[in-house]
């Protein structure tokens, strides 16, 4: 399974200490070289484990030539949607919603974070969710009380 990741995905798993649920749940995962560059450079301001930069599970490769412009979108967003649509990826990690609705328009599969977290608990992989999505807000990601609920009210 070809599963590409952005920057946003891996800080946040990061700073709960979930991380580990990216490899479970998809083996390998592949990162363009942008999304490197994004976590170096915001290394001081959110830290980080050492997996979260030298993770063997986690493949980089260099971003792709072609760019999908749009404003909205960062380095590593463009890097993302631009190598998940050459190498036909089967799921996209994004959490912006500008990003997520210009993958979805080139018609790639996208999930976010709160996606990963509800696979990660349907496999039994991870098994407290209600604790996990408030760790997850506590960590300053952000997310709305209606996003929260609907995530809690999904089948198990």
């Amino acid at each position: 399974m070809n599963v590409v990741v952005n920057t946003s995905p891996l800080v946040a798993l990061d700073r709960i200490g979930r991380l580990e649920i990216l490899p479970k749940l998809f083996g390998e995962v592949i990162r363009p070289q942008s999304v490197v560059d994004e976590l170096q450079a915001g290394r001081i301001a959110h830290g980080g484990s050492s997996e979260l930069y030298n993770a063997v599970w986690l493949k980089t490769v260099e971003d792709p030539p072609e760019k999908i412009l749009r404003k909205e979108l960062g380095a590593g967003e463009t890097a993302v949607i631009a190598l998940a649509s050459r190498i036909r990826a089967d799921l996209v990690i994004l959490d912006d919603l500008a990003a997520r609705n210009v993958a979805v328009a080139l018609g790639l599969n996208v999930t976010g974070t709160l996606g990963i977290l509800l696979a990660a608990h349907k496999k039994g992989i991870l098994s407290d969710i209600e604790k996990t999505v408030s760790a997850l807000s506590e960590s300053g990601f952000r997310i709305s009380d209606k996003m929260i609920q609907f995530v809690l009210s999904r089948p198990r």
